[in-house]
């Protein structure tokens, strides 16, 4: 690890150039188009090709494939490990005090739109393999690199890859916080409408995409003669992690309430509010738990007006032991009290690896003796591919991380919000981590064989 550590210092100038390349396309998928090379926009296509270019330039073994992922391979062995990364990004939303395309770096930290979730981590397990490659130290494994373009949307990306090729013998996936993932709680996006037009409301909006927390909402109210604007300011972030986050629509129904309206909008307004005011469905009537993964979550992600119809989507991640079931009937209750009917919902399921399964064992020495640290596995409200791939956890690279030198604002700094930030000497760490992972299965390969 010497040598590595050496190599690292060698690279790292190249390390944050690539990741550069990477944050200053601003990949966010759009709507698929089908039988095309850029099935998510031009965007996607575009930053997928600079990763592929990487590996042309690094002589790996690079692979388009069809747009909806690109991949590259290093190793001799047969069997196959993959470790999956994705270059699309949610929109950079509102208050950045940096540029979210134009990477900044300072004190150490790189701020941009996609260092954390996923540009930042994909170059580091990239390097991983480029190391594993120039010292030849895979004889018993291959590994692929899949990069994915739609897994912040759909995942139809992964879903493509798998019905097109093998899966590999073991995945792990490098889109969440140290040591191993093994588990994710389910996900429902649930959007309901209003079943009646309604009066006195002009203008609604919040919220972009449901995964995020609204950060800004505003309204334009009709009272007698005067129109009325009103706007709410939130602090964003991630859906499945309300802690430190203040949901914007919650904020503006709140507003809302002050004011006389009609019987209708009042009700749909109180929903609202219960909807946006609590990230975890306890005013909705939907609030659960269990001891695998925690509490239920639910984000009030996206709101507008269509046709002077209220429209809300939901983003509700629910415990491994719980199914749609069990809170959808509640939920379709009290919204329709409200004046609300469920439009449409999809629903990707938990998926759980027992925490001594020997490939979370062996993931989890690798991060034990490079950090010297005892945790345990763990099960997270965040989606990864991990949930779609079979034999698959999520593993990295998020670590702690101490931005006080940075003096950003509350709510900055984090994944899905205003100034994403991430620790450059935390990327290069867990480079460490997941060399030491490599070698581990490697070794194994040889005792299996």
């Amino acid at each position: 690890m010497e040598d590595l550590k050496c190599w690292l210092e060698s690279q790292k100038e190249q390390i944050v150039k690539d990741i550069e390349g990477l944050v200053s396309i601003e990949s966010v998928a759009e709507k698929v188009k089908e039988h095309s090379q850029a099935p998510f926009g031009d965007k996607c296509r575009e930053v997928l090709d600079k990763m592929l270019s990487y590996g042309l330039r690094d002589k790996m073994a690079a692979f388009d494939h069809a747009g909806y992922c690109g991949s590259v391979l290093v190793g001799e062995g047969k069997e196959e490990i993959g470790i999956w990364s994705h270059l699309d990004v949610v929109p950079a939303g509102k208050d950045w005090l940096y540029s979210p395309f134009s990477m900044s770096i300072k004190d150490g930290c790189l701020i941009g739109r996609g260092v954390q979730d996923n540009k930042g981590p994909a170059i580091a397990v990239y390097y991983t393999l480029k190391y594993c490659q120039e010292k030849k130290l895979l004889k018993n494994i291959c590994v692929r690199q899949i990069f994915g373009c739609q897994e912040e949307s759909g995942m139809g990306d992964v879903i493509y890859y798998l019905s097109h090729n093998k899966a590999p013998a073991y995945s792990f996936v490098a889109d969440c916080g140290f040591p191993v993932c093994c588990g994710e709680k389910g996900i429902c996006r649930i959007t309901m409408e209003g079943q009646e037009a309604v009066e006195n409301l002009l203008e609604l909006q919040g919220g972009v995409v449901c995964n995020s927390v609204p950060d800004f909402a505003r309204a334009q109210l009709l009272i007698g003669e005067e129109k009325i604007d009103i706007s709410a300011r939130g602090i964003g972030g991630h859906a499945a992690s309300p802690e430190g986050t203040v949901n914007a629509i919650g904020v503006l129904a709140e507003k809302m309430k002050e004011y006389e309206l009609p019987e209708g909008l009042k009700k749909a307004v109180s929903f609202l509010y219960n909807a946006g005011s609590n990230g975890y469905g306890e005013k909705i009537g939907i609030a659960c738990e269990d001891e695998i993964s925690g509490r239920l979550t639910c984000n009030a992600g996206v709101l507008s007006l269509e046709e002077g119809k209220i429209r809300l989507t939901l983003d509700i991640r629910y415990p491994v032991t719980i199914k749609v079931d069990d809170f959808l009937p509640k939920l379709a209750e009290g919204a329709g009290k409200a004046g609300f009917a469920v439009k449409e919902y999809n629903d990707s399921r938990p998926y759980y690896m027992e925490k001594d399964h020997p490939f979370v064992e062996l993931l989890m020495d690798a991060w034990r003796e490079e950090t010297g640290l005892d945790g345990e596995p763990y099960v997270m409200g965040g989606g990864t591919y991990a949930r779609h791939i079979p034999n698959a956890v999520a593993f990295g690279t998020g670590m702690d991380r101490d931005l006080s030198a940075l003096n950003l604002p509350e709510g900055h700094g984090n994944c899905h919000g205003a100034d994403e930030t991430e620790v450059l000497d935390n990327l290069l760490k867990s480079i460490h981590i997941y060399v030491n992972a490599l070698c581990k299965l490697d070794s194994r390969a040889i005792e299996k064989q």
